[in-house]
Parts: structure tokens; sequence; C-alpha cells
């Protein structure tokens, strides 16, 4: 197949919802369906990161805490255990004395699972279209798609407001400018504004946040997840789900952190990892892109089978996106994807 790629920035652009250096990667979904993909998932980035010949994922745990009796709690184990992954189920002491650096109040527990991890996004973008060009994929950059035809030859493209290629299938995957491009399909979907910051580590307790020596995690009761100190900058990574978001226009977002962005952050760690400051080392805003019940939302164009979208990842679809991407690959040439992808129907909404 001859492959065209169309993005409107530059490759690994900051402007959407896959840059950086860390998203999360975990089997600790409170469904099954996303566990069984995140298995998959992992094998795929295993591969990729082979061919790619650099590291992409590190696997250093994740530890999800909370009351045992919480809705992400109870769906975490189920979910482990329907899909028979390993896990431990801790006590508050016990993750005080495996992994001092968190407070826990005495009635929460935490799972923790061994193959929880994180990606490093803007490798994982770069190696991807590295790799697709040197199996003879052509990239444009710095071309909007403003417009598609449809016609008894094929697809026909606008490109940045003039006719461009016709093709025979088009996949869309356009993050938060997805409702733009997919008017027709009529998606619910809202795009939202989420900040994240790294605070600083108080003097002497680094190593204790090293990746191997601490975990990424996810408070079920705040909403609230984070990383291992990694890479160039200082501090540890901390931000909150899309909860905490608000609604906004993809190109004009306000990318300016304020006092109000900062400091529920540093509120959750003064109670939840003492060991880190109130110092702000680096923030930046990034954009979610929500459906209403926060799953994926995977389909074609009304009465038009050859145009493929993946949309409304809601803040957790970066791990998955490498066997999204292979899902739409497959729907549009017409192939089994190997899921029962009826969960991520468009339908769901018109229902």
């Amino acid at each position: 197949h001859e492959v065209l790629l169309v993005e409107q920035f530059e490759v690994d652009h900051d402007r959407g919802s896959s840059y950086g250096d860390s998203r999360v990667t975990r089997l600790t979904y409170h469904e099954p369906i996303y566990t069984a993909m995140m298995v998959e998932a992992y094998r795929l980035w295993e591969a990729l990161q082979a061919e790619a010949d650099e590291l992409l994922q590190s696997r250093c745990g994740i530890l999800v805490f909370g009351k045992p009796t919480h809705s992400e709690i109870l769906g975490t184990i189920r979910s482990l255990e329907a899909n028979g992954v390993p896990y431990e189920r801790l006590d508050a002491a016990e993750v005080a004395r495996r992994l001092p650096q968190f407070r826990l109040d005495r009635d929460e527990v935490g799972i923790w699972q061994a193959d929880g991890g994180f990606l490093r996004p803007s490798r994982c973008v770069r190696a991807n279209v590295r790799l697709a060009r040197a199996h003879g994929a052509t990239l444009l950059e710095r071309t909007a798609v403003t417009g598609l035809s449809r016609g008894p030859s094929g697809l026909t493209l606008e490109l940045d407001g003039r006719p461009g290629p016709t093709v025979d299938r088009v996949v869309v995957t356009a993050g938060p400018w997805a409702s733009r491009l997919l008017a027709e399909a009529g998606l619910p979907l809202t795009v939202t504004r989420q900040v994240y910051v790294f605070l600083r580590i108080r003097p002497g307790a680094e190593r204790a946040f090293e990746v191997g020596r601490f975990p990424v995690w996810l408070d079920a009761e705040a909403d609230a997840y984070g990383f291992p100190a990694h890479g160039a900058i200082p501090g540890v990574k901390l931000a909150f789900f899309h909860a905490h978001g608000t609604p906004t226009d993809p190109d004009r977002v306000d990318r300016e952190v304020r006092e109000e962005d900062r400091e529920p952050l540093r509120a959750w760690a003064r109670r939840r990892l003492p060991d880190l400051t109130d110092e702000v080392t680096y923030e930046k805003v990034c954009l979610y892109t929500n459906t209403p019940d926060l799953d994926f939302v995977i389909g074609t164009l009304p009465e038009e089978p050859r145009v493929v979208y993946v949309a409304g990842l809601s803040g957790h679809g970066f791990k998955f996106t490498v066997l999204l991407g292979r899902i739409a690959a497959d729907l549009a040439l017409g192939l089994d994807p190997g899921f029962d992808l009826s969960r991520f129907s468009p339908a769901r909404f018109s229902r």
C-alpha cells in the first residue's frame, strides 16, 4: 500500500496530546476490555521499541490506591483477575514499608502491578514516523486537511484550501481537532485544558524517587496520577485526570499556567508525597479530547466506510495508540481487528 501522512503542524508538536517524556502504561484498568487490549498493546510497543532500537518505555510498576470500596479499586481487581494478570493487594502498613515515599490513610489499600510503567511519547511519535518513512510512507508536515470530497474513483483531500490527492481510504486521528474534521459524524467530543507540573524533591531524598525505586501511581480518590523522576527535568511529574480540566477550543488554548492550576497539585503532594517541595521546576498545558463516557470512539463516517476514525481518547489513550493504529488500518482494509469494538461504536451516542 502507498501511505500518505498529513500533519497540520510539525512532527512531535506540543499543541495536542502526544508530546513530552511520559505517559502512563498500565494493566490496572477497572474494565476488562482495556486490560485485554493493553496486554496486546504492550506486545506491540515492545516490537516497535526493538525495531526503533531505542528506549521507548520503562516498566517500574504501578501503585493504584484508595478506599477498598472505591469503584476504581474494586473494578481494577475484577479486571486483573478476569484477564489472569498477577497483582498484589497491599494494606496501608505494607505500602508504607515497601514504598515509604507515599502517605496512605490507615483504611486505604494499594494495588501493586509490576508491569506498570511509562512511555516516552515524543520518542514514540518520532520513532513511528521514522519507521513509517523507512517503509515507504510519504509525510506532509505543516499541511492542514481542510476538506474531503467523495467520488466513485476515491476520496479527494483538500489541503490548505486547495484540491489535493485522491486516495482509496482515509484514516482520521486528529485528536482535539477531530470534531472539526468529522462534523458530519456528530460526535459529542469535549476538548479540555489540562495542566501538569514537576515538583522538586526535598534535598537528600532524590534517590528514593528514581525509576526502579518509585513507581507510577494513581490516586483513585483524588483522580490524580504521576511518575518517578526521569529525564532531564528535575523533580516528579504529577497531574489530575479529566475531571479537573476546563473546556477549550484547541486553536485558542490558554497556555499560561497560573497559581490556581499549581496549588491543588501542591496540596495533593503535601498530603501524599511529603518529600516533594512546593517548588515547581516545570509546568505545561496539554489537551484531552473527552467523550461523555470516557470510552474511545472508533468508527466510520455515516454512509462512508472508506473513512475510518479514532477519536475521543479521553486522556488515557496514548498507551493504546500502537494498537489503535493497527485496528484503524485493519478497518480501512476490511480486515477483522481481533477485538470486539462494539463498546467504542459511535452508535452508542445516538442511542
